[in-house]
């Protein structure tokens, strides 16, 4: 039902857990040992604290923001078309970047890359499932169905891509363009703003066609198909638009080390400006748009 600030604050923490790991990674001489094979007893209790922080913080904030004030019965809304599904693009791609970044963070610490992702895929869709039962019990929101199964699928997505060779070359992005809604001050920020955001499903080319690809592609090339929505009522009713656009794995852009590896890790998440064609309400070109 909620894709708000709260949640992206989150993800903002996550993202800095991610960020302090790889960031000590270059400097701790602490521990020597293969962290595929061996737990640090100095990381892991680093990663488990601040996650901790995270999520008590995460709860302070919906508290605060949201589920102050009478509890109701146990309900669910239904919500499934009420944003054309944006929020459900949201709630899948927030899930599974936070699944994603809390693996990496765990493997840091010296879990085996599989556990870890075992790991990161349960915090997420825990997180996220105790953010929709706690929905359940408030007047003005409830629980959704639709909004658990993006959670979980987002959640679990980095195993399945682990597992199926074919998923591999598919990485899930997001941009922002400020909707005209948004410019006349109806939301605070453009995360409040369905229409101001697009969701981006993007393929590596040369990841997708392995052998079979042409040399004259760069390995970085991405095609993306992009995915938004305008004029929404809150009904159901709206326009949601389609786009075909160029796009670039930014984890194959040269440069090595830890720090810029992780830069280009978490840029991935972004889809860069690009040419892009919309294809549906109508045919529009642009000659960059991100």
């Amino acid at each position: 039902m909620r894709y708000f600030t709260c949640k992206v604050n989150f993800f903002i923490a996550i993202v800095l857990l991610f960020a302090v790991t790889r960031i000590q990674a270059q400097t701790d001489s602490s521990f020597q040992a293969n962290p595929d094979t061996t737990i640090s007893p100095l990381r892991l209790p680093l990663v488990i604290g601040v996650s901790a922080g995270i999520v008590t913080i995460a709860h302070i904030q919906n508290y605060n923001s949201w589920w102050k004030g009478e509890l109701v019965p146990f309900h669910i809304c239904h919500d499934e078309f009420a944003s054309l599904h944006a929020d459900k693009a949201g709630h899948f791609l927030f899930s599974l970047a936070a699944s994603d970044l809390i693996s990496k963070s765990f493997q840091w610490a010296g879990f085996e890359r599989r556990e870890a992702m075992l790991w990161g895929a349960g915090l997420s869709t825990a997180f996220q499932l105790y953010v929709e039962v706690e929905d359940g019990f408030h007047p003005d929101l409830g629980f959704s169905v639709g909004d658990a199964i993006a959670d979980i699928s987002g959640a679990v997505f980095p195993l399945l891509q682990d597992h199926y060779t074919f998923l591999q070359p598919i990485s899930f992005k997001w941009s922002a363009i400020p909707s005209e809604r948004y410019q006349r001050g109806a939301y605070r920020t453009v995360i409040d703003d369905y229409e101001s955001q697009y969701h981006w499903l993007s393929v590596n080319i040369h990841d997708a066609l392995g052998k079979d690809c042409p040399s004259f592609i760069p390995d970085f090339l991405n095609l993306a198909l992009g995915y938004g929505v305008k004029n929404m009522d809150g009904k159901g009713n709206g326009t949601i638009e389609l786009y075909l656009s160029l796009d670039c794995d930014m984890r194959k852009l040269p440069g090595k080390g830890d720090f810029l590896s992780s830069v280009k890790y978490l840029l991935n998440y972004i889809h860069v400006p690009a040419p892009t064609v919309r294809i549906t309400p109508d045919i529009t070109f642009y000659g960059i748009r991100f």
